[in-house]
């Protein structure tokens, strides 16, 4: 039998952790790209696009009485919908920070990373 729970590898959850750590200054990076007069507005509409599809969903998740997922006990109702939310809204944010133009994406790295707002 294998020594794992659900598939557990150290590697992956490493990942995910890094992943979480990062999320809000991924999230802060996304809002500067998106605030940013020179990144073109064809590449902003996938993060628009994306966001909508994620209103939609919460918005069906309420009004459709299927629950696709067991619940957890502390979050009850909210958790398929805060997953779900999550699973449509990144994709479209990590797509929207790549294809932006590099050098603005590392210039608001930088600005970050420093803890500025500029």
């Amino acid at each position: 039998m294998s020594h794992s729970f659900f598939n557990f590898k150290p590697g992956r959850s490493l990942r995910f952790l890094r992943f979480l750590l990062h999320l809000p200054n991924f999230i802060k990076l996304a809002w500067k790209l998106f605030n940013d007069s020179r990144v073109p507005i064809h590449t902003k509409s996938i993060w628009v696009l994306a966001e909508l599809v994620a209103i939609a969903f919460a918005f069906a998740y309420f009004v459709l009485p299927i629950d696709f997922l067991p619940d957890f006990h502390f979050l009850t109702r909210f958790d398929d919908l805060l997953i779900g939310v999550f699973l449509i809204s990144a994709p479209g944010t990590w797509l929207f920070v790549k294809l932006c133009p590099r050098p603005i994406v590392l210039e608001h790295v930088k600005s970050i990373s420093r803890g500025g707002q500029a």
